[in-house]
């Protein structure tokens, strides 16, 4: 698909297929982003969850990660309905190759089981979707890939930001494998999202099991800052609360900084969003009671 097209796809109302990829329990806000597609069924159908590698022990994580989303599921009321499935082992870039997991291969068969696209909405780093790319490359035209990554295409620190920095090479995989690509600039957008325990209690006051163990867990996660997932998710819930634009794809050197941009190959670019819509938007679905 053109970039334009991806844009026009994701500001239609047809309802959009989606993984989500994320790093549940690396903090609090991947549960939340979570909870936000699975209440938004008018605009996006969640296929399934992956858990993705974060920290040091990231064969545990993704254990630990898988039965988060589960836990998210089943307070959502949808535990026979939506399945999850443990990433990657490792990341790419200390394993130095892709890597098999259940999660890469529920990517390729969600996406060659669709007629229509299937979005990954990778919300940590980015080691399931790449490898995925990778190792089945008939899913590269039929997969669009929305990333929350970098802090800035005109930057000179990118590997600073959290996604990118722990996979770099990972993410410079993806960013050369991917046909459809939307970057989310993480160091654009997720600053106004921080939130403290009592704003989230505030805020997701609703008294539906969702609303309760996500509040909960939040305060149980002693160094959660903030909702900044929500950007990713966002996008395709709330289109228009975000601005996208067309860009040159950036091209990584060999210490994971852009050194420049290739323009026959474009993405889609998301440098601003509406902080307060996405927060309200999501505060209202995740509070209803169903």
């Amino acid at each position: 698909m053109l970039p334009e097209e991806i844009i026009a796809h994701i500001q239609s109302q047809k309802v959009k297929k989606i993984i989500v990829d994320c790093d549940a329990g690396a903090d609090g806000d991947d549960q939340f982003a979570l909870g936000y597609a699975l209440r938004s069924p008018d605009r996006v159908e969640v296929l399934a969850a992956n858990s993705a590698p974060f920290n040091e022990n990231s064969g545990e994580t993704v254990s630990a990660g898988k039965a988060e989303c589960e836990a998210i599921i089943a307070a959502a009321g949808l535990a026979e309905k939506i399945p999850a499935f443990a990433g990657s082992p490792d990341y790419i870039t200390r394993a130095g190759h892709p890597l098999e997991s259940p999660g890469a291969e529920n990517i390729r068969r969600a996406v060659l089981s669709m007629k229509e696209p299937v979005y990954a909405v990778v919300t940590g780093c980015c080691t399931n979707v790449a490898s995925a790319l990778a190792m089945y490359p008939e899913i590269r035209e039929r997969l669009i890939v929305i990333w929350l990554a970098l802090d800035d295409l005109n930057g000179e620190n990118n590997t600073g930001e959290y996604n990118y920095h722990n996979d770099i090479e990972g993410g410079k995989l993806l960013f050369s494998l991917a046909e459809n690509m939307v970057l989310v600039c993480a160091g654009k957008v997720v600053a106004p999202f921080r939130r403290t325990d009592d704003e989230i209690d505030a805020l997701f006051n609703g008294e539906n099991p969702l609303s309760i163990w996500l509040r909960r867990r939040f305060r149980e996660i002693s160094w959660a800052q903030g909702l900044w997932d929500l950007c990713a998710e966002g996008l395709l819930i709330c289109p228009e609360a975000c601005k996208m634009e067309v860009h040159d794809r950036p091209l990584f050197g060999a210490d994971g900084e852009i050194v420049g941009f290739d323009s026959s190959r474009r993405i889609v670019v998301v440098n601003e969003n509406d902080p307060g819509k996405i927060l309200q938007d999501a505060a209202r679905r995740i509070n209803a009671c169903l």
